[in-house]
Parts: C-alpha cells; structure tokens; sequence
C-alpha cells in the first residue's frame, strides 16, 4: 500500500510539474503579459503615481523648511529616482532614438528616447527639488501600461497627454499661490503639463524611462494642510486622479 501511495504521488508530481512547464514556457511571455490591450485588467487606462512617496501607506508630503532632517528624505527620494534616468542618459546614444521638438527618429517602437530632467527646470537635484525653500516639487508619471498610446481627445489642441492639478476644497485655493508645470505648454492661456507622445508605447524596451511632470508648488501658505488632485486631459478614455496632501511647517 505503501508503494502505491508513493507511486501515485510521483505521478501526479511529475503531471503538475509538466503542466507548470507548458504554463511557464508557452503560455506566460517574458517578452509582454499574458493579457494586453482591452483585455488587460488595466483596460488602457493607466493610473499616475507621484514621487517623492518615503511611506507608500500615507499621499502625505509634510516636513519644516528650515530642517534638512525633514526634508532631507523627500529630497533623497527624489535623487534616488532619476539616478535611474541618469545612468541611462550617460549611456552612448547609439541604440536610442533622437527626440527633439515632439520628433523621434527613427520612429520605431523598439527605440527610445532619453528623458533628461534638466527640462523640469528649476525641480532638480542641485536647487534639492525646491524643497530647502518652501517650493517643493512633485513628480509625476504615467504608470506604465504595456502597448499603451495615448487616444488623443484633440489633435489640435495637441498631440500629447496633458496634466493639470488642482485644489480640491475651496480652502485649498487659498492655501497655495501658484503651481508651475515642467516640462509645460500653454493652451488659449492655460499652462498644462506635458507628457510628449514620443516616449510611448511602453513595450518593456531596453533602458525605457518613463516621461514625468514636475509640479512646483509656489507661495505655499504655512502650517496649514492642503489636498491637491492632478489629473490628465485631452484623452478619450479617462483616467483616475492623482490625488496628494501637502503641509510645510
């Protein structure tokens, strides 16, 4: 009985582990998921995610101005992640696309383009993202979605997603002065964000940074707490709102 037992067992080992060989080998790519397109749980609508996010339990960015403990860590936070850009900046340009003005050549999905941080203007490493001097900065991405081109609303208005943030109380409009987009472009008077249609689609290509949008936050009211919600426009499918608190002490 014994025997039987154990020789029952080995075979039905050996069929499970050759059936998670099928799973793994055929069916499950390393190349792109299993699902894509419509139906991808993501449906083609990716979310937005910001940085600097030290706790990912809490959209909570608080610190003192006059305390680089505090602020210190947003400011890591943030070098930490486009340390990832510029190790792939300083890479040789053969392999990568040429972008300049909205224009990627070679035009092909295999090819990206380098993002360099230096369009987010004042948000850099060398002013600590603004945060030493009450005008911090926050980035935010698209989140990637694999195969993902931006269905644009408006072709004319243009031919990137846009973002614009926004209180989202009316005591939030008093709180703070004035918020500043880079990289921007400025529609019938209003500046939006922009992220440039070149860097997608994400297709899990060799050295692929994300673009970002850098939010500077200017004339910010002191000790009091704000919520700001940033979304994309100019998409036909719409997507959830990024929504963050602020508070500097």
């Amino acid at each position: 009985l014994v025997i039987y037992f154990m020789c029952f067992y080995a075979v039905l080992f050996g069929i499970l582990t050759g059936l998670l060989i099928i799973v793994l080998q055929l069916i499950i790519s390393e190349d792109k998921p299993y699902l894509t397109g419509q139906q991808s749980p993501l449906n083609l609508a990716p979310g937005l995610s910001h940085r600097p996010n030290i706790d990912f339990m809490t959209s909570l960015i608080a610190y003192e101005s006059s305390n680089p403990q505090s602020y210190m860590p947003y400011v890591q936070n943030l070098r930490t992640f486009f340390y990832l850009y510029e190790e792939v900046n300083i890479k040789p340009q053969d392999g990568f696309a040429t972008c300049e003005n909205g224009v990627k050549t070679p035009d092909i999905p295999e090819l990206v383009c380098k993002f360099y941080p230096i369009v987010l203007e004042s948000c850099v490493k060398e002013n600590n993202y603004g945060y030493d001097r009450s005008e911090p900065c926050v980035v935010i991405k698209i989140n990637k979605v694999y195969g993902w081109l931006p269905d644009i609303q408006n072709m004319s208005m243009s031919k990137s997603p846009l973002l614009r943030c926004f209180g989202r109380y009316q005591s939030d409009f008093e709180a703070f002065g004035s918020l500043h987009y880079y990289p921007n472009v400025t529609i019938d008077g209003i500046v939006y964000g922009i992220f440039d249609s070149v860097y997608f689609p994400y297709i899990i290509q060799y050295a692929y940074r994300s673009p970002v949008v850098a939010v500077q936050v200017k004339n910010v009211q002191r000790n009091s707490l704000f919520f700001l919600s940033c979304r994309l426009f100019n998409l036909n499918v719409p997507t959830e709102p990024l929504n963050f608190e602020l508070l500097i002490d």
